[in-house]
């Protein structure tokens, strides 16, 4: 059987970011609308890079006249607005994106992490780098308002086929991968890397919403859902394209269960707190790599809530894990 390729009416740009993930892969689709797919960050190297690559293939950014984001991550939507100012091109993302993208809630946000941090037991000096941190991330993107939201099964148009847009929450609530059935073809952004497990990420609840998302566990959901699809080839949002997405992600879910079984281990007859877990099993980080970690901490221990394996207390807003049973 030939190597699955890349077909001609798309093209990968690996752009240069100033965050510890290192490049992003964004995505040109020749086609009835010219699409981009992602924009990288608002960084004078990502734009360089974004330029030459457009060069290359005989356009420039005027000629854009979709960009689609996969997600309201800097790294992948941050020069969305001004791309989208440079051409007249119309910006598509999923309707979970929407208020985070136009900056509105930014206030909001730095109140929920703010609590959820100290929920987890963040003391509050590492809090206050936290902070800090979430704040310089704002110089990487701009605010805009989307032209157009997209569902989950929705279909769009890319080099004259249809591909199916999946709904993926997970690494955030928003994140849209494509799919494009006949060639086996699946563009999963962050959903699903070669190198590095995608890490989900504790999100905001919907406007109006109260209860935190439970994102590990929606992650593990839509893992195995790409599971079952046939693909033979993924061009993710950073590293390597896959070839084997199946083996990928039954690593991917062995390795989640195993992490799992390490906080349990470091529960073991005590009650620890989501930060004092975090510091146990990756000691020394910085704060970027705090928040990930506690992050991923808070992940685990609300699945390992629902399935009756651990269980909290709270007291005055701290959260104590401890074994269930």
């Amino acid at each position: 059987m030939p190597a699955p390729t890349i077909p001609h009416y798309l093209h990968r740009f690996s752009l240069p970011t100033p965050f510890p993930v290192g490049p992003v892969n964004v995505y040109l689709a020749e086609g009835e609308h010219l699409t981009l797919i992602d924009t990288g960050p608002r960084y004078q190297p990502a734009r360089e890079a974004l330029q030459a690559g457009l060069n290359d293939v005989g356009y420039g950014v005027a000629d854009l006249e979709r960009i689609l984001l996969t997600h309201a991550h800097a790294d992948h939507c941050g020069r969305a607005a001004e791309l989208a100012a440079g051409s007249g091109a119309e910006v598509w993302t999923h309707s979970a994106n929407v208020h985070r993208l136009g900056h509105d809630g930014d206030t909001r946000r730095l109140a929920f992490y703010a609590q959820v941090m100290h929920w987890a037991g963040v003391p509050a000096p590492v809090m206050m780098k936290l902070a800090r941190t979430e704040r310089g991330y704002h110089q990487y993107s701009e605010p805009l308002t989307p032209d157009h939201a997209v569902s989950d099964e929705d279909l769009l148009e890319l080099g004259g086929e249809m591909w199916r847009v999946l709904h993926t929450p997970g690494h955030t609530g928003g994140l849209i991968c494509l799919y494009q059935p006949e060639r086996g073809l699946l563009i999963s952004s962050d959903h699903l890397l070669q190198d590095v497990s995608s890490n989900p990420i504790v999100d905001p609840p919907p406007r109006g919403g109260s209860e935190l998302p439970r994102r590990l566990v929606e992650y593990m959901t839509q893992l195995r859902r790409v599971a079952d699809l046939a693909v033979t080839l993924a061009l993710p949002g950073h590293g390597p394209a896959i070839t084997d997405h199946r083996a990928l992600i039954q690593k991917r879910l062995l390795f989640h269960e195993e992490r799992a079984r390490c906080i349990l281990d470091t529960l073991d007859d005590e009650t620890f707190t989501a930060y004092e877990i975090a510091g146990i099993l990756f000691p020394d980080l910085d704060p970027v790599n705090t928040f990930l970690a506690i992050s991923e901490v808070i992940g685990h221990l609300q699945w390992m809530e629902k399935e009756g394996r651990v269980r909290h207390i709270e007291r005055l807003g701290v959260a104590r894990w401890a074994r269930d049973g």
